[in-house]
């Protein structure tokens, strides 16, 4: 009987004592790599650091979590949020406490630069209260604030939302948002305080930034827009209080030149007509045929004026009006009905469309473009785009960087550090463009669903109409002959006069036109 052969045997031992060195020494390679990733992050190097940290992961897998969190401190300090953003959320999920505290100490500033959408659910999945510092800690719970109200608790939203620093940047968003919870939630005087901090604190914000760099000439910006959103939630609040007169004080304290103002006059005039003055809410609806607020889409008007002439059972003029809307949006909910149908698995084509209404005239005479720019136009869909033109700037930045940086390993790919970069900042275009076009899509469902309902509205008004009409004829009323237009002088606050329409809009004016219309209204 012959012994084994123990040839194979010492060769298979022989090999794994050679490779072990090899693996040894490439271990070693990969931590002094991130060592020297670190230390060129302290000597302010930040590109090369996280190049370096790039590199050592390629050494080594297993300190990846590590080499995420020192690439995501470089890219931010390179002024590279948007590539940053992807290394954060890796390092986030890789479960290293103590990669994911280091990256924490990012997470204000890069909320502030690529918008909180992208990171929130990252943000409430993968860490916890005690992982952030003092600073960071108010945009975690800002988070989770959101993503509270956005469910629906409104209680819980607040318990999040009162941890928020006064110090932190998102501290007015997160008054805005707790005045908002406290309002749905009935507790008004506490609503009030909120929207009233609230745009205190943003007009601060907006006057300071107005000279800055454009970081802060945008958030001055988005600032003026919160303090007009917190002006319409204080006067709403006091509405929903049945504080009326403190309401229409209160609505007339946001500038008309704001984005929210075309829509809080709409707001204004549904206030009338609740409080059934009928010529106020016509006088306000007729500033939307002013030539400054042609832009405005909103087919309810029609609906509101339609159901005041009712209410003055002036049916010739509701007829009048009912017409009218029929002919003017029966078209533009054709083409986007048609439109997303089309492209219902495509929210890039949403992005675009999105895009598009923006780069035409706020006046446009395209139905689409302008049901489209009644939230395009908003600071968020605004802020995505803005966002879209920095990554391609921070693309011509990483090329300059990683052509000015000899002598580290380009990798085995043959791309090295830049060219994965390539791919994240491709990357992050994309998110832009799914969260963009998902922005759009649901907004633009929503409006046609609501053009929908607006139809079925003014549907039932003709009905109402013909069932009065036969009401009539069967009780044989007796109809006025005429009516007089005007002769009813309406009321008004102290702090307003009295002045003839004559046939010119000036905007200082906007807003504040009252009919005097009698009514027809019989028995």
């Amino acid at each position: 009987m012959r012994a084994p052969s123990t040839g194979k045997a010492t060769l298979l031992i022989a090999s794994v004592l050679l490779a072990a060195p090899a693996a040894r020494a490439q271990e070693g390679s990969a931590s002094e790599r991130l060592k020297e990733a670190q230390q060129l992050y302290q000597a302010g190097q930040y590109f090369k650091s996280a190049r370096y940290a790039f590199n050592a992961i390629e050494g080594d897998p297993r300190i990846e979590a590590e080499a995420y969190s020192w690439i995501t401190l470089g890219l931010m300090r390179a002024k590279l949020p948007n590539a940053a953003s992807y290394f954060f959320v890796k390092t986030l999920q890789s479960g290293s406490k103590p990669a994911i505290r280091r990256v924490l100490t990012q997470t204000e500033s890069l909320l502030m630069r690529v918008g909180p959408d992208l990171l929130r659910n990252f943000l409430v999945r993968h860490t916890a209260y005690e992982d952030y510092d003092a600073v960071n800690r108010s945009s975690y719970l800002f988070s989770l604030g959101k993503e509270a109200l956005l469910a629906g608790d409104a209680n819980r939203a607040v318990g999040y939302l009162n941890g928020i620093s006064d110090r932190s940047p998102v501290h007015p968003f997160a008054l805005q948002l707790r005045g908002t919870a406290h309002a749905l939630a009935g507790k008004n005087e506490q609503a009030l305080e909120d929207f009233r901090q609230c745009d205190e604190r943003a007009a601060k914000i907006a006057d300071a930034g107005k000279d800055e760099d454009q970081l802060r000439r945008q958030q001055a910006s988005e600032a003026e827009d919160l303090q007009a959103r917190c002006r319409a939630g204080y006067a709403r609040t006091l509405y929903q209080m049945d504080r009326f007169e403190d309401a229409d004080r209160a609505y007339d304290r946001i500038p008309k030149e704001s984005l929210v103002w075309p829509d809080i006059l709409f707001e204004h005039a549904w206030a009338s007509f609740g409080r059934a003055e009928y010529n106020r809410t016509l006088g306000k609806l007729v500033s939307y045929k002013s030539p400054a607020l042609e832009f405005v889409w909103n087919p309810e008007i029609d609906v509101l004026r339609a159901q005041a002439y009712l209410a003055l059972c002036l049916y010739d003029d509701a007829n009048e009006v009912v017409n009218e809307f029929n002919a003017r949006y029966a078209q533009v909910g054709e083409e986007v009905k048609k439109f997303v149908e089309a492209n219902a698995s495509n929210l890039g084509a949403f992005h675009e469309l999105g895009k598009k209404a923006l780069s035409e005239s706020l006046y446009t005479r395209n139905g689409v473009y302008r049901m489209v720019n009644r939230f395009a136009r908003g600071p968020y869909f605004q802020n995505l785009v803005s966002a879209e033109r920095s990554v391609q700037l921070e693309r011509a930045a990483a090329q300059r960087f990683g052509s000015s940086i000899p002598g580290a390993a380009s990798g085995s790919s043959g791309r090295g550090f830049p060219g994965f970069l390539e791919q994240v900042l491709s990357w992050r275009e994309r998110t832009i463009r799914h969260l963009g076009g998902a922005f759009i899509k649901n907004s633009l469902l929503d409006h046609h669903a609501a053009l929908i309902a607006d139809f079925e509205k003014t549907a039932f008004i003709k009905l109402e109409m013909l069932r009065r009409a036969k009401e009539r004829l069967m009780y044989k009323r007796e109809l006025g002959l005429d009516r007089t237009r005007g002769s009813i002088e309406p009321s008004r606050r102290d702090d307003q006069y009295y002045w003839s329409f004559n046939g010119e809009f000036w905007n200082d004016e906007l807003g504040d036109y009252v009919f005097g219309l009698e009514s027809e209204c019989r028995g």
